[in-house]
């Protein structure tokens, strides 16, 4: 239909065209890009044409006018600024749409008749690279993924971003290691070629709605899998593993689908920028087995980089963000994302920490200077990319001046330090080229500069003698308008300038007389006449010219020092890259001294112990010292499940999420919020905690429970840490505590992983009965006056109670109904099956249904009068209750 459409627009436009050498030029345009909107130039504007502009007058609010309008030819056409167009461009894209921009490749002043026009770049989510638009504290990645024939042989996928010059490539398993890269990386655009889509259109689709899932809101764009050329024929060798978030990972040769993905978008990139060159510094090979796997539930359930709320600051990533740069806070979301699982990587990382740590009042100044470096590493990529301006160079010069006083602070250090933090050799800091830019650029350089200057007029010879030109002919101009006046005797003559009629003299009416004959009228004026004369053409054509020639100059040495940083444009995105870790270890290195955070013993151990360990966002709400903190000992040799019980709102669910915060916080390298901490290397993190439905894709609390819950047992192994809450209570209880059983059995007794399984159902207490590496552990609660108090610490043994009832008394249920459920609850637990149902086989399902027993109406009424609270109740309250009593007594 949208194809239909665009065909329509474009036949339309073409109609037009023999009658308009414009308009044949815009359907050239959208004739070859007929999946895009055609932003064409004329003049100052950006036009849009026939089903372009219906489109853009809808999605950015702009007046539909028409070309040629009440004629047969009459095309619907919207306009935007040219340089205003970056905002309404990121609009469309946010919209998933495609532009095109089709530019004038001349100068119309200088053209005669039409002046060419061609398509130069086209812009997509994925690969835009606008400084103000791109959100500069994440990556902008383009997804690319191939899914063969046979996908038990590996789906291919590549992660471009063309704004930092980096490619990842991974060759996956199935389709679950799939979403979970997909998920963390959250790319702007997602690429889906089929080898066999003809064969395969049922589980393609499958797959296409699973990425829509995971990559909610992302276009997600079909390829054709003909033609595409291989890795190495795309100009890339993506055998080198140099990505410093990858150290550690083998670098052996690059699987073939993986290639084929990295050729896609390399192919898809490079005809979006009209096969312009582009560069790719950091190469790296992603492997599932070399991070902490975390799915995107996990990750959500966690709070990792987004909260349900979408509150940025209720996320574990806000807490531990402190960086300075750009960089440094797309790498230190990267890390929290996908820890590591090698010892001696992680270990680097934490010394890092600790040399910072220990630099004490150093890690001030540091700060100081790494909020001068600014996106270094994105600055370099737009210099070569041809993209750059005036203010750019200014960025790069306060970066590269500013990593000159960093990796002097550092230097100050011990010997063990500076190696632990890998500084660069002094040569590799690019000091002569901070000087250069330094002798060479104004203060504040503009993005476009107009009026204001970008060189030193002391950095060039030639700029010398304009700028002297410039400045001395308004003092020239004064000058000659005094001679005017002496030679004349008119004294009211004036030298003024305006932009449409240039330099000019102005004589008032009563001194018309004295004008010398020689001088030219130009313009009659209410209060007088204009002249002009020879002298003052000369003068004004000099000091014009200066302007122009001025321009020109500055062009000329922007170009030549665009071409000078551009030759050591990847030498300069290394030192970036070094700037971005020093940036991340300071941060976590600023959180460990303010928070009272600890290094974490890290080894291959399978072992999990926590003293005294901290929820990092409960923490920071609550305040420091007010948490309440727990104790974790988990052995897969020994104990490993732990069957946790206790009061809704008593702290289950924030005890579970924080060991699993605190091991990812160990494994990406940083300290963690516990007196102590030693972590045997964690393989996967899997959570099922918090209740959600899926009502888009028709699906309920219960069934997204337990397809969350399916997903942990087949992905779980010894190695996992496994969270799960309140397993099975979106269904009927004799089902709901049958599934938990079942669940929490298997985790202990055949993926014998470690586990922290809370839940309601007190039944549950009795796993550890029958198993010795299983134990039961409450989260103890007080009654106190008849209130329940939380005491929020984790300690041996089952609870006794839920405190249901006491917690909805607390949200502020009336008296009336919590009287009732008072004596529903005293009558459904006279009706429970007795204890021991795990020895003995016994049903679990409570019998809500059976024939009752006698309930005198006498043992109700002692009941509700034992347990009303008459401070509570009101007046309407009241009259409620006892005409219920009345009711029981009448039987």
């Amino acid at each position: 239909m949208a194809a239909r459409k665009q065909e329509k627009g474009t036949a339309k436009a073409a109609a037009s065209a023999s009658a308009t050498p414009v308009m044949l030029q815009h359907a050239a345009a959208k004739a070859a890009h007929p999946d895009c909107i055609v932003f064409f130039r004329l003049g100052d504007f950006y036009e849009m044409f026939g089903d372009d502009a219906g489109l853009c007058a809808s999605e950015l609010g702009l007046t539909l006018t028409s070309r040629n309008k009440g004629k047969p030819d009459e095309i619907p056409m919207a306009g935007v600024p040219h340089h205003a167009a970056h905002g309404y461009i990121a609009r469309l894209l946010a919209r998933g749409h495609k532009v095109a921009i089709c530019e004038q490749l001349a100068d119309p002043a200088t053209v005669r008749g039409i002046v060419p026009r061609d398509v130069v770049r086209v812009i997509t989510p994925g690969t835009w690279t606008d400084a103000d638009q791109v959100g500069e504290r994440e990556n902008s990645w383009l997804c690319s993924v191939v899914v063969p024939q046979k996908v038990a042989d590996g789906i291919g996928l590549a992660l471009l971003d063309l704004t930092t010059a980096e490619l990842l490539v991974a060759q996956l398993a199935d389709s679950s290691e799939l979403m979970a890269e997909v998920s963390r990386a959250a790319p702007r655009e997602l690429l889906l070629e089929v080898e066999d889509e003809d064969t395969r259109s049922t589980e393609v689709e499958l797959l296409r709605a699973a990425l829509g899932e995971v990559a909610r809101g992302v276009p997600v764009r079909s390829v054709p899998s003909r033609g595409v050329p291989s890795g190495d024929e795309a100009g890339v060798d993506l055998s080198e593993s140099e990505s410093e978030d990858l150290a550690g990972l083998p670098r052996d040769g690059t699987p073939r689908w993986a290639r084929r993905a990295a050729a896609r978008a390399l192919a898809y990139a490079r005809a979006c920028y009209k096969e312009r060159e582009f560069p790719v510094w950091r190469l790296g090979q992603l492997r599932a087995s070399a991070v902490l796997g975390i799915d995107r539930s996990a990750a959500s359930h966690l709070e990792l980089v987004s909260s349900s709320s979408d509150d940025p600051s209720a996320c574990l990533l806000s807490v531990i963000d402190h960086t300075c740069s750009p960089a440094g806070a797309r790498l230190l979301r990267r890390r929290l994302l996908a820890p590591l699982v090698d010892v001696a990587a992680i270990r680097r990382r934490q010394d890092q920490v600790q040399a910072l740590l220990e630099a004490g009042s150093i890690r001030r100044e540091l700060r100081d200077h790494l909020a001068e470096v600014g996106d270094l590493e994105r600055v370099v990529v737009r210099v070569s990319l041809g993209e750059a301006n005036p203010r750019d160079l200014g960025i790069l010069r306060r970066g590269l001046l500013a990593a000159e006083r960093i990796a002097l602070a550092l230097g100050t250090l011990d010997a063990a330090s500076r190696d632990v933090l890998a500084l660069p050799p002094s040569s590799e800091l690019s000091a002569d080229l901070a000087e250069h830019l330094s002798r060479a650029l104004v203060e504040r350089p503009q993005a476009q500069p107009k009026d204001t200057p970008t060189f030193l007029s002391t950095y060039d010879a030639e700029l010398t003698r304009l700028s002297e030109l410039r400045n001395s002919g308004s003092e020239r101009m004064v000058a000659l308008e005094s001679d005017l006046r002496q030679r004349t005797g008119i004294a009211s003559l004036r030298v003024r300038f305006t932009r449409v009629f240039g330099w000019y003299v102005e004589v008032s009416r009563s001194q018309q007389g004295k004008v010398p004959t020689a001088w030219r009228r130009k313009q009659t004026v209410a209060g007088g006449e204009r002249f002009t004369l020879p002298e003052l053409d000369d003068l004004a054509a000099e000091i014009l010219g200066a302007e122009e020639q001025y321009r020109v100059r500055e062009q000329e040495l922007l170009g030549a020092l665009l071409l000078e940083v551009a030759s050591r444009a990847q030498h300069i995105h290394h030192l970036a890259a070094w700037l971005a870790g020093i940036d991340v270890a300071l941060s976590l290195a600023h959180v460990a001294t303010e928070l009272g955070y600890v290094r974490p013993v890290v080894d291959d151990s399978d072992e999990l112990v926590i003293q005294d360990g901290r929820h990092p966002l409960v923490e920071r709400r609550a305040g420091l010292g007010r948490f309440v903190p727990n104790d974790v000992t988990l052995s897969v040799r020994e104990q490993h499940l732990w069957i946790i019980s206790g009061p809704n709102m008593a702290g289950k669910s924030t005890f579970l999420r924080q060991v699993a915060l605190i091991v990812i916080l160990a494994q990406m390298g940083a300290y963690v919020p516990a007196a102590a901490a030693h972590v045997g290397i964690v393989d996967r993190v899997l959570s099922r905690v918090g209740a959600s439905d899926n009502l888009a894709g028709g699906e309920s609390t219960f069934m997204v429970e337990m397809r969350e819950t399916a997903a942990i047992l087949r992905g779980a192994t010894s190695r996992s840490l496994v969270i799960l809450d309140e397993v099975g209570r979106g269904t009927s209880t004799y089902d709901g505590l049958s599934i938990a059983w079942a669940v929490a059995e298997h985790l202990d007794q055949v993926v014998r992983c470690r586990t922290l399984f809370a839940t309601h159902y007190h039944e549950l207490t009795e796993l550890p009965q029958s198993s010795a590496t299983a134990a039961n552990m409450c989260v103890s609660a007080r009654e106190h006056e008849g209130a329940v108090v939380f005491l929020h610490r984790v300690v041996p043994g089952a609870a006794s109670r839920s405190y249901g009832i006491e917690v909805a008394r607390l949200a502020g249920l009336s008296e009336l109904v919590l009287s009732r459920a008072r004596s529903l609850l005293a009558t459904f637990e006279g009706r429970a099956p007795a204890r021991g149902l795990a020895s003995a086989g016994q049903s679990l399902q409570l019998d809500l249904f059976s024939p009752s027993a006698p309930d005198p109406a006498s043992t109700e009424l002692r009941t509700i009068l034992s347990e009303l609270d008459v401070d509570r109740l009101t007046g309407i309250e009241a009259l409620q209750l006892l005409a219920r009593m009345k009711g029981l007594l009448r039987g």
